[in-house]
């Protein structure tokens, strides 16, 4: 796994990207509903990943490779305000530590 968060700002967003992998596309379908579970008081849209809008901005999780055995997936969120961007980086990833811990 990747533990860098790539962060860059274009006005009026800054763009926090991470990668993610998992094992099993098993694994990242259960991440993707834990994920949207903790967001769930959010506006969601599930029909190419996983879309959640907050209200300083929104992120997207995607998978980039999907295979029976390694997937890899990649988080872009934008945010107006850069450390609530950080702060909801840092939370899709406990839920994938805790995911990652568990499996």
């Amino acid at each position: 796994m990747d533990n860098e968060t790539n962060i860059t700002f274009t006005s009026p967003y800054h763009q926090l990207i991470r990668k993610t992998t998992f094992s099993s596309s098993k694994l990242y379908q259960k991440f993707i509903n834990w994920v949207s579970g903790e967001f769930d008081l959010y506006l969601q849209d599930e029909s190419n990943g996983l879309h959640v809008f907050f209200p300083e901005g929104k992120f997207h999780i995607k998978s980039d490779t999907e295979s029976d055995t390694i997937v890899v997936a990649e988080i872009h969120l934008k945010s107006k305000v850069l450390q609530k961007g950080i702060d909801m980086i840092d939370e899709i990833m406990s839920v994938y530590n805790l995911l990652a811990k568990n499996s």
